[in-house]
């Protein structure tokens, strides 16, 4: 028994002597906000609360209720997925298929594994987005998540753009190569809301302004681009050069392909502002050459308090998070948030 309690305790000050090397390396390689300087030389808010889909640990992902709830709370962005219909919408979806997260299997049980472009946009209002989320999340059910509806670009846009809080939009090309010219449609429609082409004084970085309201949306970074895609945000460069670009680098890609080069492609051939790595790839020793290379770092998807803790001592300048509510209270941005009150005034 003696040799077990050794044993372990020689384990414990293992971990806690290689975590100390840990804390104590990451303060010299990439040191806490070492790219807020960065971020605001580009009008970035820092460090930025990202909502992924919309606070979509509460309500359905990329719907009206996660977007409104997360603008609600006051987030810096409305993160989200931009894919095309076959009749040319350009809407929010995450996955290439809707099994997931509508009833297609029901509605046209013929065509479930189809992807999102052999779809028309009226097929598609067919379909409850909404009733995945009930089953799936018991605890945070409600009736008037049922047959909520696939949104458009133009619908997150209007959402974005009312209520108290003015969020920016941070957008991808979803699997860009399924949809040709999608860059080119997206930067109309965005110019043509106003979200691209209006200038804003460089000297507007601040993300609330005196009475607390977010006003992101009506700074200098008001809109990002970001892409698993080099060739989707080099079009995005050309069509829209003055908007920030953010490549976003999965396992897969950090497995296959040395950091340095992931860096290099990201910072000359479109010409990004950051990236935003897996959290897997958060480390400091990754984090501080990027910082040197003149990049913001925006990790995904971060929901637990010990991930924001940590990659924020390893030098992150913000989250992606599905729990957008818990990294507002993480940042001490709302310190008296209720997001339940702000759900029931939804409905």
């Amino acid at each position: 028994m003696k040799l077990i309690v050794k044993s372990l305790n020689y384990v414990v000050l293992t971990v806690l002597g290689l975590f100390s090397v840990v804390i104590l390396v990451s303060s010299i390689i990439s040191p806490p906000a070492a790219g807020g300087g960065l971020a605001r030389d580009v009008g970035m808010p820092y460090p930025a609360v990202v909502a992924h889909r919309g606070l979509s640990s509460r309500a359905p992902e990329e719907t009206g209720p996660a977007y409104e709830i997360a603008r609600d709370i006051g987030v810096d962005y409305l993160e989200g997925d931009v894919q095309r219909t076959r009749d040319g919408v350009l809407v929010m979806l995450h996955d290439d298929t809707l099994e997931r997260t509508t009833d297609v299997n029901i509605a046209f049980p013929d065509r479930t594994e189809l992807t999102i472009e052999n779809f028309t946009f009226n097929e598609l209002q067919q379909l409850d987005a909404g009733s995945w989320f009930n089953e799936a999340h018991p605890e945070f059910a409600r009736d008037s998540y049922k047959n909520l509806r696939i949104i458009r670009l133009e619908d997150l846009i209007k959402i974005a753009s009312e209520g108290r809080h003015r969020p920016g939009l941070y957008l991808e090309t979803k699997s860009p190569e399924r949809f040709p010219g999608i860059e080119a449609e997206l930067v109309a429609m965005l110019t043509r809301y106003g979200w691209i082409g209006t200038h804003v004084p460089t000297s507007s970085t601040e993300p609330r302004d005196s009475e607390g309201r977010v006003t992101v949306g009506q700074s200098p970074a008001r809109l990002i681009f970001q892409s698993f895609s080099l060739s989707s945000l080099e079009r995005l460069r050309e069509l829209a050069p003055d908007v920030p670009r953010v490549y976003l680098i999965d396992e897969d890609m950090g497995n296959e392909h040395p950091w340095e080069q992931l860096l290099e492609q990201a910072r000359v051939n479109c010409g990004c502002s950051g990236i935003g790595p897996v959290g897997y790839l958060a480390w400091p020793w990754n984090l501080g050459p990027a910082h040197s290379d003149g990049l913001v770092i925006h990790p995904y998807t971060i929901n637990k308090d010990w991930q924001m803790f940590l990659l924020s001592f390893f030098g992150s300048d913000g989250f992606f998070t599905d729990r957008a509510d818990e990294l507002l209270l993480y940042y001490d941005r709302v310190p008296d948030l209720d997001t339940e009150a702000y759900i029931r005034e939804l409905g």
